[in-house]
């Protein structure tokens, strides 16, 4: 049931910002969706990953839950990960992945177009994470942690993990 009311509500949200959108010609945008974070796999272990993959996270307290779309057969990687006793990550945080379009004509837009681009490219800071690895197992323990980071989700996040199907299967505590 939450999740049906989750959805309402970014639609309406969504709405919203399409018909502020439009009436202000593109300058204003009421609320911009984040959508879930994300993170870059760089090793396993001590092996570097030859092409390291993104993988969808969510905060946990100090931790970073790992998630995975729900299917039936998971990636190589999480196997690998869950074998493992340490990872790293690199984490872009402070970054909104949002498009920045400036409609208008002449050189004072072009201007405020460049100056908003720059602040969004700048507003990241790229971190590495060294921590620890602790699998999450079984379905109780799967529903239990999820249920766990709903809870302190974002509107945009709760949506993300709901819509994508997204499970935990690994805790990494920062070492």
């Amino acid at each position: 049931m939450t999740y049906v009311l989750d959805a309402v509500l970014v639609h309406v949200i969504g709405a919203a910002n399409v018909a502020v959108f439009r009436v202000s010609r593109g300058r204003v945008v009421l609320h911009r969706f984040g959508g879930m974070p994300y993170a870059r796999l760089t090793r396993i272990g001590q092996v570097p990953e030859l092409d390291p993959p993104f993988v969808d996270y969510l905060r946990d307290g100090d931790d970073f839950v790992l998630l995975v779309p729900a299917r039936a057969s998971e990636p190589g990687w999480v196997r690998d990960v869950r074998s493992a006793t340490s990872v790293t990550l690199e984490i872009e945080e402070g970054i909104e992945r949002t498009a920045v379009s400036v409609v208008g004509d002449g050189e004072a837009d072009a201007e405020k177009a460049r100056r908003l681009r720059e602040q969004v490219r700048d507003g990241a800071t790229q971190r590495q994470l060294d921590a620890d690895v602790f699998p999450v197992i079984g379905e109780a323990e799967q529903s239990k942690v999820a249920a766990r980071l709903l809870k302190s989700a974002s509107l945009d996040e709760r949506y993300g993990m709901r819509k994508a199907r997204l499970v935990p299967v690994v805790r990494l505590k920062a070492r």
